[in-house]
């Protein structure tokens, strides 16, 4: 009996891999988190949402109890109304403070923070994208400030979603690296890891690993996954900057590339 469970597993997934390539960033359903800032709460996080058609659209965040209604017209793009602040992902571990997007037609979306000279935005991807394995995707944690991270989050866009998380490098919540550890979560609820910190300098999480693998019943949940840094300096600058991405699953990774 489990291995006929597992096979059904592994087709369900293989089978939504090849389904999930056939897809665009324009859709009707987006879930994203509020990652974290080194700001510390001065900072600004918007969507921006951008029709072709007329669209009636929802911005939740059902923990909070915060909900927007936006009518766009066709061909236009909107900034919705400033994110709660304490939507924030502020610790390592589970929260439930998934911001859900929801809209009667296809629509495109992106999220972006900014405060001071700090700006960082990215592009969301539609439920139907998602994936089952994933891998992070983040740079060297340097920067002026003791409370910025090299971070990722896991967001479930479906009930009883169970997964795999491998960090690469051991996290401020003490998971060492390299050692699997199994985490269950709940439609629009959200793992955040953040790397270990020492003074200015902090563990790049790139390569850690997410996998979404068969629940009780026998069932592949897909997941988004994003990463990005509280704050870091790129080529030796003094300042820092603050990073997000929303990141492609592995099935999505090509073989041949232009740069």
């Amino acid at each position: 009996m489990k291995r006929y469970l597992l096979l059904a597993a592994l087709f369900c997934c293989t089978a939504s891999f090849v389904f999930a390539q056939n897809k665009s960033n324009k859709g009707k359903e987006f879930w994203v988190g509020y990652g974290h800032n080194q700001l510390n709460g001065t900072q600004t996080m918007v969507l921006y949402l951008s029709a072709e058609q007329a669209a009636q659209v929802t911005v939740t965040i059902p923990n909070l109890g915060w909900v927007k209604n936006y009518n766009i017209p066709a061909n236009t793009a909107i900034s919705s109304d400033i994110i709660p602040v304490n939507a924030v992902l502020n610790a390592e571990g589970v929260s439930n403070n998934g911001i859900h997007i929801e809209s009667n037609v296809p629509i495109v979306a992106y999220a972006h923070q900014y405060g001071g000279s700090s700006s960082g935005a990215t592009m969301l991807m539609p439920v139907e994208t998602y994936g089952y394995t994933y891998y992070s995707l983040n740079y060297t944690q340097q920067t002026n400030s003791t409370t910025a991270y090299s971070w990722f989050f896991v967001v479930a866009s479906e009930d009883n979603t169970k997964l795999q998380i491998t960090p690469s490098a051991t996290t401020q919540g003490g998971r060492p690296a390299n050692q699997m550890f199994t985490v269950t979560l709940n439609k629009g609820q959200i793992y955040n890891v953040f790397g270990q910190t020492s003074g200015l300098t902090g563990n790049d999480m790139t390569g850690s690993k997410v996998v979404s693998v068969a629940d009780f019943s026998g069932v592949c949940h897909p997941i988004g996954v994003f990463s990005g840094a509280s704050r870091m300096t790129i080529c030796n600058s003094s300042s820092g900057e603050f990073m997000q991405q929303q990141i492609f699953p592995a099935n999505a990774w090509g073989t041949r590339y232009l740069t």
